[in-house]
């Protein structure tokens, strides 16, 4: 019996080690990529050390690109997405949960529906919408837009977890004389942080990332986002600096990575609860 328990656990280690390193060496790879030149790239030696270590890609980014400009770009747009998203789906699953009105069915098949509906679909109507709300070219549009994409997912991630909670801490709550405010934001809320922690990953990865909305909805240098700046790198009068460009992918994967370190132990919280879409 032992030595099969033995067995079974050098097995789950060399599968997880192999997963870890498979999941891992893309980006050790981007890092040694970054810091070469792009025939060296280009030539086949895209796997090994650096013939010499090209710093210029990252100060080229930094300096010539405006990388910085863009990065402070995307964090503000994703910084008020995830503060209107959170906020909104917090209140709306608790709503839906715990509250009683006439509308609720119908609102929880609309968030439902919001989950199933494709993005792209409707990116003519939404541009010919903020265009005449004169958001065009406002970062608000990308944060507007970004959080209405965002919040069914997030309302259901939320409401998942708020159904496990049981309505006498409300009752005791409420015997204190909290009222529905005070309820939901310092009694309901810390209980749910895992599954806000998961919502807030999901939400940031989305927004980070947009790509499609952000090239339509803003034209002006001033306002655009990492991902357009990325683009820029393949659009040089020489072909694509492959060098540079993942010197800026390692800059601009920086703040989703120290994110996941940080709320890694709320996710694992949350999917060992089993309160995501059960």
């Amino acid at each position: 019996m032992r030595i099969r328990q033995r067995w079974i656990r050098i097995v789950m280690t060399t599968v997880f080690g192999v997963i870890a390193v498979t999941s891992v060496y893309p980006l050790f790879w981007l890092l040694l990529n970054s810091f070469k030149d792009t025939d060296e790239i280009m030539t086949g030696e895209s796997f090994g050390l650096p013939s010499f270590w090209k710093i210029e890609n990252y100060t080229d980014a930094i300096f010539n690109r405006d990388i910085l400009r863009y990065f402070l770009n995307s964090v503000l747009i994703t910084g008020l997405t995830l503060l209107l998203t959170t906020v909104a789906a917090i209140m709306l699953s608790y709503a839906l949960v715990r509250m009683k009105w006439k509308l609720s069915h119908k609102v929880s098949k609309m968030v439902t529906l919001g989950i199933l509906l494709p993005s792209q679909i409707v990116i003519v109507p939404i541009f010919m919408m903020l265009r005449e709300l004169h958001l065009i070219n406002n970062p608000l549009s990308l944060v507007l837009t970004i959080s209405a994409f965002n919040i069914p997912m997030a309302v259901i991630m939320c409401s998942s977890f708020l159904s496990s909670i049981p309505y006498e801490m409300e009752e005791a709550a409420v015997m204190d004389g909290a009222g529905i405010y005070s309820i939901l934001f310092r009694v309901i809320v810390p209980i749910i942080k895992p599954a806000i922690a998961t919502m807030v990953i999901n939400t940031f990865i989305n927004s980070w990332n947009e790509f499609i909305y952000a090239l339509v909805l803003i034209s002006d240098d001033r306002y655009k986002t990492l991902p357009i700046a990325l683009m820029n790198y393949s659009s040089g009068k020489y072909g694509t600096d492959y060098g540079g460009m993942f010197a800026a992918m390692i800059i601009t994967s920086i703040l989703p990575i120290l994110l996941f370190i940080f709320f890694s132990n709320q996710v694992e919280k949350t999917f060992s609860a089993g309160s995501i879409l059960k």
